[in-house]
């Protein structure tokens, strides 16, 4: 489902967020490889949203803010590995920010996304007409 502002549809927020991609919610599990004092971790969570420049997690024993991070995310047909920067972490969720993605890898994950866009539209296609259009 497309996590985004929807300030036509909940009355109760005083403020809309703004992001520069839209997010997906998707679930799958991803694999980080913390580089700590005594040796490269790795560290097992499931992957909340997604976007092009970054996504959402529930990870095992979160990561430091500012920390720097290899994910691992096993897409349909395709292992990407990329290199991210914690944006913010707590017990219940971590942001991770992606540096610039190769274009292999790039060309992957946007393709996916797509794929979660054409399928969210249908099962979701009232959100979709409200966030495309507005009030109009």
């Amino acid at each position: 489902m497309l996590v985004d502002s929807l300030g036509l549809l909940s009355r109760s927020r005083a403020y809309q967020v703004r992001r520069r991609e839209p997010r997906y919610v998707h679930s799958i599990p991803v694999t980080l490889r913390r580089y700590l004092r005594f040796g490269p971790v790795a560290t097992r969570g499931v992957c909340l949203d997604i976007s092009m420049r970054g996504m959402a997690a529930l990870v095992c024993g979160p990561p430091r803010v500012g920390e720097t991070v290899v994910i691992e995310l096993p897409i349909p047909d395709a292992l990407i590995e990329t290199l991210a920067t914690v944006r913010h972490s707590s017990e219940a969720r971590s942001g991770f920010e992606f540096y610039p993605l190769a274009s292999p890898a790039e060309k992957v994950i946007r393709d996916w996304i797509q794929e979660l866009r054409k399928s969210e539209e249908k099962l979701f296609p009232f959100v979709f007409t409200v966030v495309m259009h507005g009030n109009r």
